[in-house]
């Protein structure tokens, strides 16, 4: 499980056609419409016991769950990719997203960038091309006696339910695409989770998690759609890690049984952050992303949804066992000032301007002590404030002609403190991840100790609510 290194993520372990396209635009845009109406009106089901002395958590259901359609969602699978590949013999439907009508093309189908445009190459060297900012539908062609719902399209090697979109990025020049997965999320749901927690972990940690990953991708699904973007989430730490079609049996249970269930707060999808490890310092949203932050606003974090503000208020740390409850690495000086000037430029920041750096302290911590605000200085004796989590991302934060940050050497969570030395820089911290929300390992340890699923969901969301809305 890879510890995650972005605003929400965890503990990842890395680490047909519908009938016609337009059918598919249509349900999910009738699913998104009728997700706030749903959310705001619930009725009773019942009352589930929990864990002994925990009294009991109640689970809601919106009027009419059993008749609405399940939302579709656009998971981003490759990003600016110049070109790809349509796995597998098909044959496959290509065709204008949104069209009633397509071409046939025999598969493997190699997709590329061409002025623009999406240009596709089939096994028979048929070549079929598409204008400039053309977004193209690709899909399994299903017979009329095909059971809708079930087409798989392969990416390479990798296998994922549902149907594919090549959306061209003008804005990032003319020879590259994005690829998007259109798919059921109640299909994409078991591809998240099986890459979010070992396979061995309990059902039960599956289940909150099942529960946790769906309300977090409803929710950027409504944010997206509001904002026009062409996708919803996407496939990596950035937002949640996803396997594709996966054969895990306990991720397809969990999210079988917990069918439709979200976390809701004053009639809206709340914010249903988690990460891999709290570090014994779990942090509110509030905390780690402050709207008042000049930073925060220059990244377009300033609209986060706070609704997990409670969860540092009393509850049992249980990650101590997680290999990266307290973590240091070794970094060099030279390299760590380079990557967080050149975030600085990228993010209009102060660092930006930055030359080696002198000295990192911290600035503001929260009610647990977790660091939250560090002071950067520089050897001009030049000053700039940075969120932790903003100092993590600029750590870690790739630069052109440089090589990644390798796993073993990347700043876990933004829980830290800092010795700068002239030619190394050691960071010492606690946790990975962001500490909001769902702890991953202290869900673990509650569920080995008996909590039920809903138990663990309101301790880690405890002015949320359970609602079944499909």
């Amino acid at each position: 499980m890879s510890r995650s290194t972005q605003h929400h993520l965890g503990a990842s372990r890395t680490g047909a056609v519908s009938r016609t396209f337009v059918m598919l635009t249509a349900g999910g845009a009738l699913a998104l419409a009728l997700l706030v109406a749903w959310s705001c009106k619930t009725t009773r089901t019942g009352f589930v016991p929990m864990h002994a002395s925990e009294g009991t958590v109640e689970i809601t259901s919106a009027e009419g769950v059993g008749s609405r359609p399940e939302p579709m969602i656009r998971v981003r699978i490759a990003r600016q990719t110049k070109e790809s590949e349509l796995a597998g013999r098909g044959p496959w439907l290509v065709a204008v997203a949104g069209s009633r009508t397509g071409e046939v093309m025999t598969g493997p189908v190699k997709v590329s960038a061409s002025k623009g445009g999406i240009r596709l190459t089939d096994a028979r060297g048929r070549v079929r091309g598409f204008g400039p900012g053309t977004v193209v539908y690709a899909g399994p062609v299903v017979g009329p006696d095909d059971e809708p719902g079930q087409e798989i399209v392969s990416v390479g090697r990798t296998r994922y339910p549902g149907t594919l979109r090549y959306h061209p990025r003008p804005d990032e020049g003319d020879d590259v695409f994005d690829v998007v997965n259109v798919v059921e999320i109640e299909r994409y749901i078991p591809g998240v989770i099986a890459k979010e927690l070992f396979p061995h972990w309990s059902e039960t940690a599956f289940m909150a998690q099942s529960v946790a990953a769906r309300t977090f991708a409803l929710q950027r699904r409504e944010s997206a759609r509001n904002s026009d973007r062409w996708y919803d989430v996407d496939d990596s730490q950035s937002d949640q890690v996803y396997a594709g079609l996966t054969g895990l049996r306990v991720a397809i249970r969990a999210a079988e049984q917990t069918r439709g269930v979200v976390l809701t707060e004053g009639g809206s999808l709340a914010g249903a952050y988690y990460s891999s490890t709290c570090g014994g310092k779990p942090v509110s949203a509030e905390e780690v992303w402050p709207s008042n932050t000049p930073v925060i606003r220059n990244v377009g974090l300033n609209e986060v949804e706070s609704s997990v503000g409670a969860t540092v208020e009393k509850r049992d740390v249980l990650c101590e066992s997680a290999p990266l409850y307290e973590w240091e690495v070794a970094r060099r000086t030279s390299d760590l000032s380079k990557r967080i000037k050149s975030w600085g430029k990228k993010h209009n920041n102060e660092v930006g301007r930055f030359g080696s750096l002198q000295s990192v302290e911290v600035e503001q911590r929260s009610p647990n002590g977790r660091s939250l605000i560090v002071k950067l200085t520089d050897t001009s004796g030049r000053s700039a404030a940075l969120t932790t989590e903003h100092f993590r991302a600029a750590c870690n934060s790739s630069q052109p002609g440089v090589p990644d940050v390798s796993r073993v050497a990347q700043v876990y969570s933004g829980d830290v403190s800092v010795d700068v030395g002239r030619r190394v820089t050691r960071i010492a911290g606690y946790g990975s991840g962001h500490g909001v929300g769902m702890c991953q390992y202290c869900a673990e340890a509650m569920a080995q100790r008996g909590d039920d699923w809903r138990l663990l969901l309101s301790t880690f969301y405890p002015e949320s609510k359970l609602v079944r809305i499909y």
